[in-house]
């Protein structure tokens, strides 16, 4: 058997609608081949930012922006809020490293606060703006958290929206995975909960519910933020990749993006349950995690066990894995490691996880 990749967020190719994606290329082509092929608006192509803001915002397709993937969208927001000034930026410990990387490169002072099995703590940002430390940004990922799979309670999202407002910083919803949930009830969007101040920007992105080849995320941005921001694109790209966003608009119009996620679910709660299953034949208590209830990310903690080098040595075994240590600001994380099951089917499981405990 070759490459057992647990490090890839991403689904596997036998999870993408071909089909679909095929007869919604030929529709863009044949129905509005100026608007797929042309530069286009700045913010993106307009059938689907309404349909965007239809499904994930107020209905406002004018606080929608589109970009080539939703981490381009944090690259935008940390260039109009840190660049030149500098600033705070309040992440999860543990959280998505290239995140962090973003933040910091257009001059953000990045500080993070811990992760629990109910989201991060939100008693931390509340006392690092008592300590006159307000940030101007908080950077959360609310629903099966990347890396930690775990999800933002109601509670804590209440707080940290109402926090938001009393203080008057901006809090980025990253949310690219909370239509991914296989068990349990889904919490309210800390967008709705905002109800309208503008203290919420909304961020999602089809990479992980369609097909990541599509490079299509959006913002749903508060007016004067949004003017800021599609300036950047413009300035950046002149418009965003607008084939991409016709197809993805003709694929959603055509009613195949709830099916397509249905799928998706079903799928990832089979491999989330095998990946389980193989954690605990092969390693038992010598692992240590809590089995997410939607998403991609399962996060192992391995007492006592030097999982930087394991994961070293992982990919010469043909088992690559993300380290843990990548996830934290501070070096924390070393006896962790992030498994992905999304791109692994549920048959490689056992296999892929027998690779790891042999280099445990």
């Amino acid at each position: 058997m070759g490459v057992i990749s647990f490090a890839r967020g991403v689904p596997s190719p036998d999870l993408l609608p071909v089909a679909e994606l095929a007869n919604a290329a030929q529709r863009a082509l044949e129905q509005d081949p100026a608007g797929a092929l042309a530069y286009g608006d700045g913010a993106g192509y307009a059938p689907l930012r309404q349909w965007i803001a239809s499904r994930y915002g107020d209905g406002d397709a004018g606080r929608v922006l589109c970009t080539n993937g939703s981490l381009q969208g944090l690259a935008f927001l940390a260039e109009a809020l840190f660049a030149g000034s500098g600033g705070r930026a309040i992440v999860e410990a543990p959280t998505y490293d290239r995140a962090i990387l973003i933040l910091r490169r257009f001059g953000a002072t990045v500080e993070s606060v811990d992760l629990h099995a109910d989201g991060l703590d939100v008693d931390a940002i509340e006392a690092a703006c008592g300590a006159g430390r307000v940030p101007g940004l908080v950077y959360t990922i609310p629903n099966f958290q990347n890396p930690g799979g775990v999800t933002l309670s109601r509670a804590k999202r209440e707080r940290l929206v109402a926090l938001s407002c009393a203080h008057g910083f901006l809090v980025l919803e990253d949310d690219p995975y909370g239509e991914l949930r296989f068990e349990g009830t889904d919490e309210p969007r800390l967008f709705a909960l905002d109800e309208g101040a503008g203290n919420v920007i909304y961020s999602t992105s089809f990479t992980k519910t369609v097909a990541p080849g599509i490079r299509t995320g959006a913002m749903v941005l508060p007016p004067k933020l949004h003017a800021t921001i599609r300036r950047l694109a413009i300035d950046t790209y002149i418009g965003p990749t607008m084939l991409s966003e016709a197809i993805v608009a003709e694929y959603c119009a055509a009613g195949n993006f709830e099916p397509g996620v249905v799928r998706m679910r079903a799928a990832l709660l089979e491999r989330r349950d095998a990946l389980v299953a193989a954690l605990d034949r092969h390693l038992g208590d010598r692992a240590v995690y809590a089995a997410p209830a939607g998403g991609y990310f399962l996060w192992v903690n391995l007492p006592g066990v030097d999982a930087d080098a394991v994961a070293d040595a992982a990919d010469g075994a043909g088992v690559p894995v993300v380290k843990g240590s990548t996830c934290f600001i501070d070096g924390r994380g070393r006896d962790a490691l992030r498994l992905a099951y999304s791109a692994c089917p549920a048959a490689d499981m056992d296999e892929g996880v027998a690779r790891l405990a042999a280099l445990l």
